[in-house]
């Protein structure tokens, strides 16, 4: 369920603080603020609670990949220069670019392995 539950979720903050921005500064930079202050919140957190308190190694720990569907949003927004184009619009390439943005993350676990004489893929 993550690749439909989590642009949605967020996309949510990203729009409340975009609504702020563009109508008190006319910035277009709220969903990368966003999107950085929760990627910068989950590296806390993943320092904190994975390796600080268990040892587990922060690389083995999934990045966030939101960052590039953040950036088309508030170009989107920057471009237009309207809100309904960007919540029609940019909404979708948010959401469709957040799966896509996972494959470099997710690409060494496809590479076939060979253990003991035997082909794992």
């Amino acid at each position: 369920w993550w690749p439909i539950v989590t642009p949605v979720t967020t996309i949510t903050f990203c729009a409340a603080l975009q609504y702020y921005n563009w109508v008190n500064y006319r910035q277009p930079f709220g969903a990368t603020l966003t999107i950085l202050a929760l990627g910068f919140g989950k590296w806390v957190a993943v320092y904190t609670s994975w390796w600080w308190w268990s040892n587990y190694p922060p690389n083995f720990v999934m990045l966030d990949t939101l960052i590039p569907s953040a950036l088309v949003l508030d170009i989107t927004l920057f471009l237009t220069r309207n809100r309904t184009l960007t919540a029609v619009i940019g909404v979708w390439m948010y959401a469709a670019l957040f799966y896509p943005s996972n494959w470099p993350i997710f690409a060494y676990s496809h590479t076939p392995i060979v253990v003991d004489g035997t082909l794992l893929s």
